[in-house]
């Protein structure tokens, strides 16, 4: 039998679980993906909805809340307006067009690394739908655990395909780094700060192609979300279920599921403004789990986007508990900001778990990112090391870098 088929083989075998655990990560990853999870939509809503009544009918979580949050139905928008910005500066002579592109590109990298979108609130908005629960210490509740996964689901668009992003698969497939998915658009934004005219119109004509390819993708479908994130979702979900019937000693458990990840982050940022500033951030320790279907291996990112970085003690705690579990965790720079960077910018111990094939994430963003694709042995992984994540943190235990 070929690679291929090999591939095909286990892809088929894994798809269809035959224990109650898997037959549960499988139907929740079927229910979340039966709509559109666009953000902003209905589906978004609904999918809250019911993430919602599972923690509270089924799980027993309490303080069981669906919030609301202002925010666009897709990353394009404020996109599309630091292009346009860029496009200005570069076209204006002397020192002027030279100091404003330097602070659009400043302010434009604030905004994708999620540490200030001040633009965004000038844009047209509709509201997105976050869930949020609480699963309580026995005890004290000195320290506090967060677990995240997006409900959200991306749209599609060319900046995603197989063929764009080859050459940042193979870079991570050979050495574990990525480059920053918005790093193109940025170098080209950041050259309108240049004193050469032949970069500035170089950079004149890469920001137009980055502009048609945002509202191409704005465009473009929303795709199923299996991988990203209903595989997320469900892990969180089945982990809350083990911590509900052993709660952590001296540890309170936030269940937390944002939506607008995929625009920006923005549930997440409504989350730490409304609730996580509360926390003590010594004592809190955040787990983003997102996109852990791609059946090859689990990654911890050292690294999200450009700038986001996450500290290496919590890493190692990662790569510690999970050499003591048998489960093959790799450590690999990530293209995109995820929610783990939001909480990792107000102080707090943060941890990105996510899921490679390849190097790669197995059909992200793309149409074929359906239930039957999802590999469940990384997921399995997932929910196990979660779990004793969980437990190690409220033991006391805690990585060195």
């Amino acid at each position: 039998m070929t690679n291929q088929g090999l591939v095909a083989e286990d892809q088929h075998d894994a798809a269809r679980p035959n224990d109650e655990i898997g037959r549960r990560l499988r139907r929740d990853v079927e229910q979340l993906t039966s709509h559109d999870r666009r953000t902003g939509t209905p589906g978004e809503r609904r999918s809250a909805e019911w993430i919602a009544r599972r923690l509270r009918d089924d799980i027993g979580a309490t303080d069981v809340m669906i919030t609301r949050f202002r925010t666009q139905s897709s990353w394009a928008p404020a996109q599309l307006a630091y292009l346009l910005a860029a496009m200005v500066a570069g076209a204006l002579p002397g020192r002027l067009g030279r100091l404003l592109g330097a602070a659009i590109t400043a302010s434009y990298e604030l905004d994708v690394s999620g540490r200030n979108q001040w633009i965004r609130r000038l844009l047209p908005a509709g509201r997105g739908t976050s869930v949020t629960a609480h699963i309580p210490a026995t005890g004290e509740g000195n320290r506090t655990l967060v677990l995240v996964a997006h409900h959200d689901a991306a749209h599609n668009g060319v900046v995603w395909h197989p063929r764009t992003v080859a050459l940042n698969r193979m870079w991570s497939r050979r050495t574990g780094e990525t480059m920053p998915t918005h790093f193109p658009a940025l170098i080209a934004v950041a050259a309108t700060a240049l004193p050469l005219r032949w970069a500035r119109i170089a950079a004149q004509f890469v920001i137009g192609i980055a502009g048609l390819a945002s509202i191409q993708s704005m465009r473009s479908y929303t795709t199923p979300g299996a991988n990203d994130n209903a595989s997320g979702v469900a892990t969180v979900l089945e982990v809350a279920n083990r911590l509900r019937e052993r709660p952590l000693p001296d540890t309170d458990v936030l269940l937390v599921f944002p939506g607008g990840e995929e625009v920006g982050n923005a549930g997440m940022r409504a989350w730490i403004k409304g609730y996580g500033r509360r926390l003590d951030p010594a004592r809190t320790l955040v787990i983003n789990l997102d996109s852990l279907g791609s059946g090859g291996y689990l990654v911890a990112a050292r690294r999200e986007g450009l700038t986001g970085r996450l500290a290496p003690a919590d890493v190692k705690l990662a790569t510690n508990v999970a050499s003591s579990a048998g489960i093959d965790l790799r450590v690999v720079s990530f293209p995109n900001t995820c929610d783990t960077s939001i909480a990792r910018y107000e102080g707090m111990h943060a941890i990105s778990l996510l899921s490679y094939d390849d190097g790669w994430i197995r059909n992200l963003h793309l149409k074929s990112d359906t239930v039957d694709q999802i590999g469940w042995n990384t997921v399995r992984d997932a929910v196990t090391l979660t779990e004793r994540l969980a437990w190690a943190w409220a033991r006391g235990q805690r990585g060195h870098a």
